[in-house]
């Protein structure tokens, strides 16, 4: 008899050595943080070499910025009290507000601010000056002319003190900001030129903190390195290894995604905000103005979008259900209809929406032409106010259609055949399978395009600026959300309103989204 040859042991693979993932990690997390730190201390030390020196080109530019905004407030405070109304077309009012300040005058100011006089003489030469000014070229005998000088002279003698104290309080508000480091690294991103290593000075205090997190992570790999156990430094390696991975796309998230939905939500309670960080104060101002203001345009951008999306959404999910279920059938050249509906996804949206604006053009377009076959007039799509929506409906109808139809196919490949056997050998109709199989199959992959497709109908904006030639509308009728809050970041450089809409946009879109998922629960197919 042989002898059962035992069955071999499982021969364990060799242990990978991981322990230069450590050193590896400790030498690059440590030399990027050494580096981001003297990036950092470099800042600081040119920063420091501004303060130190008032006399500098940088500093004199920092003063004469902050006080040349604060001369412009006091110059709106003088007028108010002397009653010139800022609309009055008269030659009277209008001499007096463009004289009330010289080139002598705010050049005068910036020396006695970089000789640090004391606010309070500034302030005595800015409303001494301006009240002299203010009657200076009131030289004309008529009767309005005497009698706003009269009214000018009673109203600065009676409102002197409160205008000095209001001065002083703008003057030591410039000499408080510039006197500390922060003060001055704000006030240098408003200067134009800017001064050299203006990066390195800006962001200083962000590459010292991120330098110090890098150095002190790359130090404690290092520790973990060359000083514990084999079983200890597994352990961090079984954590390293990963991270090593994702940390690429960590940064990625953190820098492009979440620090700015965390800084437009600051931001948004930032009154006045501006790029150089500065702001008035904090509170509810942003929304105020945006919802509440005189010129707002939320009020018709919201109702724009919401009939937009009430218009598209439905529409063009149907239009693609009915389409999807027709290219999903085994027809002859399936893959080429279905090759052709994909297009307008791998087509610049520019492009596409350059084309639309031809065809939808009033006088050779090809809209009309196929009307003008039927015998209708030429219809101007893009010129009549009455038209923008509509234009605009049938635009985003057809944009939103390829995407939709490809999930919708995806969905109706995932119904199980034998559904559709039993049906036709029951003897039930195309239109009642249809009806009876296919949409309640279907419905959670419709609930899915009609939550992706409002989301976008919601963020519309290129078709706006591509067809009616970067305005929102021949009339300025068309204005959407996004459209709004473009025109407060480009044109009116109104951050805080900007961020504020952005957030109003984000509530709705979230408000509209539940509200859909509670109406998808109640009639999704189990």
């Amino acid at each position: 008899m042989t002898q059962k040859q035992a069955f071999p042991a499982a021969v364990r693979k060799p242990r990978k050595k991981r322990g230069n993932r450590l050193l590896v990690n400790f030498i690059i997390f440590t030399l990027f943080g050494v580096l981001l730190l003297a990036a950092g201390f470099f800042g600081r030390s040119e920063l420091n070499k501004i303060a130190a020196n008032p006399a500098s080109e940088t500093t004199r530019a920092i003063f004469k910025s902050k006080a040349d905004a604060s001369i412009d407030d006091i110059r709106l405070a003088v007028l108010e009290a002397a009653g010139v109304d800022l609309k009055d077309e008269s030659t009277a009012a209008a001499s007096v507000r463009n004289n009330l300040i010289s080139k002598t005058l705010r050049s005068k100011v910036n020396d006695m601010l970089t000789e640090n006089q004391p606010a309070r003489d500034i302030a005595e030469y800015i409303v001494t000056t301006m009240t002299q000014r203010a009657t200076a070229r009131l030289t004309g005998t008529d009767e309005n002319t005497v009698a706003l000088k009269a009214k000018i002279d009673e109203a600065l003698a009676a409102q002197q003190e409160e205008l000095i104290q209001l001065s002083s309080m703008k003057m030591e508000d410039v000499q408080n900001s510039t006197s500390t480091l922060e003060g001055i690294r704000q006030a240098i991103s408003g200067l134009k030129p800017r001064p050299a290593n203006y990066e390195f000075i800006f962001y200083s205090t962000i590459f010292l903190a991120v330098g110090a997190l890098f150095v002190a992570l790359g130090l404690f790999l290092g520790y973990v390195h060359f000083f514990c156990g084999q079983d200890t430094r597994d352990k961090v390696n079984t954590f390293v290894e990963p991270m090593n991975y994702l940390l690429p796309f960590f940064v990625g998230v953190i820098v492009f995604t979440l620090y700015p939905t965390v800084r437009v939500f600051i931001m948004a309670f930032q009154e006045r905000y501006q790029l150089s960080g500065q702001f008035l104060g904090w509170g509810l101002g942003n929304f105020r103005d945006v919802l509440f203001g005189l010129n707002t345009r939320l009020p018709q951008a919201l109702g724009n979008t919401f009939l937009y999306v009430l218009l598209t959404v439905p529409i063009s999910v149907a239009l693609a259900i009915v389409l999807a279920y027709l290219l999903n059938q085994k027809i002859k050249l399936r893959a080429l209809f279905q090759t052709a509906y994909f297009l307008p996804m791998v087509t610049s949206a520019v492009a596409v929406g350059m084309v639309w604006k031809f065809m939808f053009n009033g006088d050779y377009g090809i809209i009309n032409w196929l009307l003008g076959l039927f015998g209708s007039e030429k219809v101007p799509w893009l010129t009549n106010p009455a038209y923008s929506m509509a234009v605009m409906v049938i635009y985003g109808i057809w944009d939103s259609l390829p995407m939709t139809i490809i999930l919708l196919i995806s969905g109706l490949q995932n119904i199980d055949e034998h559904y559709y056997t039993v049906a036709k050998v029951d003897g039930a109709k195309a239109s009642r399978i249809f009806f009876r199989i296919t949409v309640p199959l279907l419905s959670p992959t419709i609930g899915l395009v009609l939550i992706i497709n409002s989301i976008s109908a919601f963020k519309v904006f290129n078709s706006v600026v591509v067809l009616f030639s970067g305005t929102p509308g021949p009339m300025y009728n068309m204005y959407t959300m996004v459209y709004y809050i473009y025109e407060q970041i480009n044109t009116s450089l109104e951050y805080g309103r900007a961020a504020a809409a952005s957030l109003i946009l984000f509530a709705v879109i979230l408000v509209f989204t539940m509200i859909q998922r509670l109406i998808q629960r109640k009639w999704t197919y189990n």
